[in-house]
């Protein structure tokens, strides 16, 4: 019998919760720890689409990366919901307790995982040949092509690699670069100096997941143009590779990829 503390255990061999970020929400979130397991899912976010996809293919627990539950918001631009009346919510809770799954968190000790964590799996997911790290901090590096691409050529790389066709470029698209920063998630939205700080290890350009168009107007600003791809796109190749792991060393449990975000609702 493998229970969901099991799988813990075995997790924070690998993502250990006090290398991520401190006050970040990190172990168990939702259901019973305790309880035996007879399938496991690794995801990027537990919405309804996720959660039912666990369901089909007999799953009960799962490992996210984001946050579950879309928090409340009092706000003097409009009148919303209550924080027990929010819809998203309610259906996700809903489906959670119908079929009994236990929600594990892991974020900030994912996202700074040398090689298989959020960072380096992004940067990797785009298969160039000869890439080579010459700059880093802890949740983003600077890498150098192994010759120089335009942007229309680096955005076309990242749409490959990143299995996302929608990728958007601010800036010159013709513009010959040789170092790139990949922001993932939401740092392109929500950390402002990023760019800066990537700029001064040496980038000439971003590829980001979301975006703030302030921040991009900043990186436009210092000469770097921004190559955005989504959210999700940027952090699932991670997500995928967490699974695999865990497949390797749970291998009499079924472990799977569950594909989340807005395109596995939407599409």
């Amino acid at each position: 019998m493998i229970t969901a503390r099991d799988v813990a255990r075995v997790f924070e061999q690998i993502a250990p919760l006090d290398s991520g970020m401190v006050g970040d929400e990190l172990g168990f979130i939702y259901g019973d720890p305790d309880r035996e397991v007879s399938g496991l899912g690794c995801c990027w976010n537990v919405h309804t689409g996720s959660i039912k996809a666990a369901v089909a293919q007999g799953l009960d627990m799962l490992i996210c990366h984001e946050a579950i539950w879309l928090q409340p918001q009092t706000s003097p631009w409009y009148d919303g919901p209550a924080a027990d009346e929010i819809e998203c919510n309610r259906l996700r809770r809903q489906l959670l307790d119908r079929h009994g799954l236990v929600v594990y968190r892991s974020h900030s000790n994912w996202d700074a995982l040398a090689d298989d964590g959020v960072a380096d799996q992004a940067v990797a997911a785009l298969g160039i040949d000869g890439l080579r790290e010459v700059a880093r901090q802890k949740y983003f590096s600077v890498s150098e092509l192994p010759q120089p691409l335009t942007l229309s050529e680096l955005r076309a790389v990242a749409e490959k690699g990143l299995r996302y066709g929608d990728v958007r470029l601010f800036g010159d698209t013709g513009k010959r670069i040789r170092r790139f920063a990949f922001l993932i998630g939401g740092f392109g939205e929500n950390q402002l100096h990023m760019p800066q700080a990537a700029r001064q290890l040496g980038a000439e350009a971003l590829i980001i997941g979301e975006m703030s168009e302030f921040i991009v107007m900043a990186a436009l600003e210092m000469g770097m143009p921004v190559i955005e791809t989504l959210h999700s796109a940027s952090e699932s190749p991670a997500i995928r590779r967490q699974a695999a792991m865990l497949g390797e060393r749970f291998p009499r449990l079924p472990v799977r990829y569950i594909r989340s975000g807005a395109l596995s609702l939407g599409r």
